[in-house]
């Protein structure tokens, strides 16, 4: 295509404009369905096909808010179970195994890991994921883009949660989000901040003079460039991501950079084959949540007429005005001609049919099962139900979000900060290339998903126990410090609190010298009450002797 431009070429802009236009054609009718579904889950973003202005009103319409509380329940419950503030989600592993039994390589990496958290908390991460998250229950699809921050001369990492009308995207063979174009605006005097030493065009030089406020419009557009697989900075390879800015209004290309992985994170929840978008909870539960809204419209204007019923009066009955404010007088021909006329409004019908609905849309967010803590008295075994039921249910979610979001995420963070230098020197074991790493997630509910294999062991090992008390030799099988390093992974124990398989080598060594010392010392000492045992014994025959002799001289004497 004419925009990815051919080597020593530049992008068109004008087939940017078009191609973009295209993606957002195809995107016409998500913005139909977007709009509608965060007019009640999400009013903040509902600004696809009506556009609002900057702080107008937009809840008008809503007469429940169950589905907006169940979205931020469900988006909360994934913000802490996946990418919790408060601990450790994710672990960095080498691919070969002689590496990580590399003490000076896995020193490196567990700083270069606690480098990553550093960053990560010092950065909007945290204030930036959760919005990603809430749009993603709401609309199926969300969008992040990480770059760095410059600031006080210091690399810093910088997230931006953009609102999905904002971009339009396009999947490669595989299925995978690779292209991004996003339109937004900018005023004359922020895209001079933005693009200081580049040629803005002639519009915008002459909103520059008169009107600095004045918007315009651009197009940021993200795509693999054709023949770049690989970055090489040493031989200076092309950057395999294209970055190109184009101004709409005067049609030009503003600027051309590049990226050496995809800056953009496009996950979605679910999504069928040959959909680019995914859908949501919300969409599946779309029909409940609008019938909720409307009963809820109707138990209010029925609650007003309760409260404040209609009144009934004879034709003529009244003397003028009929006054219904307190303290209000009304001249009536007849008492017992006004009264309140009763509606036959059944609350039972509606609260219960109300009921039913707020607790399926509540299952459509997941809301019971990310709720593990409800009483104070829970056991170990409802725990674990709880635990397995999580997983079962939002496990193919959880899969979903690791390849598309958190995979490229972390992998788009660790580079960002090798190539600015915020790790340290890596060893001599690393510098020869071709190391992988490999990420290994300890969220809460990644351990939940791993929990099964600690639940089957505790199984066996109790059930050994019973077979150990008719032959104890049952128990020669286990493994048990295998097994103590496989609970304490499963479980997420911080390495600091396990021993190394160096350490336990030389515990087993001095336990042997310690065993071996223990024979010894019993051998001596046996060996010495052997002795001891035989001198007696020699010593009680002498004197048995002596006995003896002395009783054949004295009965010769008597002789």
């Amino acid at each position: 295509m004419a925009e990815y431009g051919k080597k020593g070429k530049r992008p068109d802009p004008e087939a940017i404009i078009r191609r973009c236009k295209d993606l957002k054609n195809k995107r016409e009718n998500w913005d139909n369905i977007w709009d509608e579904v965060a007019t009640f889950v999400l009013p903040t973003r509902a600004d696809f096909v009506t556009k609002r202005a900057y702080g107008d009103k937009r809840d008008e319409d809503i007469y429940d808010s169950t589905a907006i509380t169940s979205n931020q329940t469900l988006a909360s419950g994934l913000h802490g179970a996946l990418t919790a503030p408060s601990g450790r989600w994710f672990h960095i592993r080498y691919r070969d195994e002689e590496l990580n039994n590399d003490d000076a390589a896995m020193e490196w990496l567990e700083d270069s890991v606690d480098r990553i958290y550093k960053a990560l908390e010092e950065s909007n991460f945290n204030s930036e994921v959760n919005e990603l998250y809430l749009d993603l229950c709401c609309f199926g699809t969300a969008a992040m883009l990480v770059e760095t921050d410059k600031a006080d001369n210091q690399d810093s990492l910088n997230f931006r949660t953009v609102h999905l009308s904002e971009i339009a995207v396009a999947e490669n063979v595989d299925g995978k989000v690779d292209t991004i174009y996003r339109t937004l605006k900018f005023s004359a005097r922020q895209a001079k901040q933005l693009f200081p030493k580049e040629d803005l065009g002639e519009s915008i030089e002459r909103a520059l003079e008169d009107k600095p406020d004045k918007e315009f419009e651009f197009i940021h557009a993200v795509y693999p460039r054709d023949g770049v697989v690989a970055m090489d900075l040493a031989k200076g390879v092309d950057r395999p991501w294209a970055s190109c800015w184009v101004q709409v209004r005067d049609k030009k290309l503003i600027k051309e950079d590049g990226y050496y992985e995809c800056p953009w994170m496009v996950p979605r929840w679910s999504k069928l084959s040959g959909d680019v978008y995914g859908f949501s909870p919300a969409m599946m539960a779309r029909a409940d949540i609008r019938t909720l809204n409307a009963a809820k419209l109707f138990e209010m204007r029925a609650w007003e007429k309760t409260i404040d019923p209609p009144t009934l009066a004879a034709y003529n009955g009244i003397i003028g005005d009929l006054r219904l404010d307190p303290g209000g007088l009304t001249y009536v021909r007849d008492i017992n001609g006004v009264r309140p006329m009763q509606n036959g409004t059944q609350w039972q019908v509606s609260q219960i049919k109300s009921s039913e609905l707020v607790s399926s849309i509540r299952r459509a967010f997941f809301n019971d099962q990310l709720q593990l803590h409800e009483g104070p008295n829970m056991t170990a075994t409802e725990v674990r139900a709880r635990m397995e039921l999580m997983q079962q249910i939002l496990g193919p979610v959880v899969g979903r979000l690791q390849s598309e979001f958190l995979n490229p995420l972390i992998q788009r963070v660790f580079m960002l900060m090798f190539r600015a230098g915020m790790f340290q020197q890596p060893p001599q074991s690393l510098l020869d290339g071709g190391n992988k790493l490999d990420v290994e997630y300890v969220s809460p509910l990644a351990r939940a998903q791993k929990m099964e294999e600690v639940f089957a062991v505790e199984r066996w090992i109790g059930q050994l126990a019973q077979m150990a008390q008719i032959n104890p030799i049952v128990i020669d099988v286990v493994d048990f410090e295998n097994i103590g390093r496989m609970m304490a992974k499963r479980l997420g124990v911080p390495a600091e609190a396990i021993k190394s398989m160096e350490q336990m080598q030389e515990l087993k060594i001095q336990r042997q010298r310690e065993q071996q010392a223990q024979e010894q010392q019993m051998a001596q000492m046996m060996a010495l009450q052997q002795a001891q045992g035989a001198a007696q014994t020699a010593q009680g025959i002498e004197q048995a002797g002596q006995e003896n002799v002395a009783g054949v001289i004295a009965g010769l004497q008597q002789g």
